[in-house]
């Protein structure tokens, strides 16, 4: 398979068709862990649509592998909320699954936070709750999905990250890459072991001690995203947690067993050190600066014990916006936009006209993983 770029280009490339719709290609994005990544448009007759990603996945190897790609699509298909980027259509063309996903114009949280770092100044506090407010909604839809039978899917993200959190062009937030997604549906197919899924700097401490988990493992994950945000920090990258995590020695057995599938800036057994070695006093002098009510919402998110953080997404969401309404003033996704040209701006005269990407590619979805 080679890249659609390297074709000629001389008429409209059509990939494939589906009914009255046909799907044109703009441009070749690029290749991620299980497929290539494509921009198309749709196109009725001689009228275009709008803009969609496609994603080309690698044609299963095995039955396990196919069986786990269908469970991903039958999973990610049921999703309906502003808030959760869309799949459309999957089908199978010259051998090949194509997914057919919502193209969300923007840019990830990953390269705002990089455009923050460059600017030297963490994101607002309002701009902060605006984004972790419009993820937490599309928590408590994933979280209260069921079946038709009425049965919770018992839906955990599992990769709730910067990377995976998207703001497009007008401001609006998307959550994607349920790749990883974790779920009751008939017919899953359990990964066993200590093979870890998404990016484990945002994972829960019960996920890192491969523990059982429940939706408030996503609300911890919220939590690290939320405190990088407005901090310019990591959790687990606090110097106090690195200091902690170096003192304490060799990793114990279940640190040492644990695998990441895909690779961080630490081994996953380091992860887990640091995540043993976090203390409250750390997130205390991580978050002095802040106000007093988001440092509330951050401190109950990042509580070790899963009893004591939110019960559930949906409390979370509601604090988040309480604390946009306790500002005295509506923020939403017309301020964003106009936070994220400043972002923008500001990053650009401190790295002295650098280049600024002005869209991400897209996140890994169907076919990224397994549960």
């Amino acid at each position: 398979m080679f890249p659609p770029s390297e074709r000629s280009t001389s008429k409209p490339i059509i990939l494939f068709s589906s009914g009255p719709t046909s799907y044109e290609l703009v441009r070749y994005l690029g290749s991620t862990s299980s497929g290539e990544m494509l921009l198309a448009r749709r196109r009725y007759s001689e009228v275009l649509g709008s803009s969609v990603i496609i994603k080309r996945l690698q044609e299963p190897s095995d039955a396990v592998a196919r069986s786990r790609l269908l469970e991903e699509v039958k999973l990610t298909i049921q999703f309906n909320h502003p808030c959760i980027t869309q799949v459309f259509l999957v089908r199978m063309h010259e051998g090949s699954p194509h997914v057919v996903m919502e193209h969300v114009d923007g840019s990830s949280l990953e390269s705002l936070l990089n455009l923050a770092a460059m600017r030297r100044e963490p994101l607002s506090e309002e701009f902060a709750a605006y984004v972790a407010g419009e993820v937490a909604d599309a928590l408590v839809h994933a979280h209260m999905l069921s079946d038709a039978e009425g049965r919770p899917l018992g839906i955990i993200h599992r990769d709730v990250s910067p990377r995976n959190i998207h703001i497009g062009t007008q401001g609006h937030v998307k959550l994607t890459n349920f790749a990883v997604a974790y779920s009751k549906m008939d017919g899953r197919m359990s990964t066993v072991g200590p093979l870890l899924k998404g990016d484990i700097a945002y994972s829960s401490p019960e996920y890192l001690l491969l523990h059982p988990l429940d939706a408030r493992s996503d609300l911890f994950s919220l939590g690290v995203v939320l405190l990088e945000m407005v901090t310019g920090q990591h959790l687990l990258d606090l110097p106090e947690v690195e200091e902690a995590m170096h003192e304490a020695g060799d990793p114990n057995t279940v640190q040492a067993s644990l695998e990441s599938e895909e690779q961080s800036w630490v081994p996953a057994s380091q992860m887990a050190m640091r995540m043993e070695r976090f203390r409250p006093e750390h997130l205390e002098r991580a978050t002095q600066a802040l106000s007093a009510a988001m440092k509330a919402i951050i401190t109950r998110a990042l509580q070790r014990d899963p009893s004591v953080r939110y019960p559930s997404a949906m409390e979370m969401r509601d604090e988040l916006w309480a604390f946009l309404g306790g500002q005295g003033r509506c923020y939403g996704h017309r301020e964003a936009q106009r936070e994220i040209a400043r972002i923008r701006g500001d990053a650009m005269r401190r790295g002295s006209g650098a280049e600024i990407p002005e869209e991400d590619l897209p996140g890994d979805e169907p076919g990224g993983g397994s549960q």
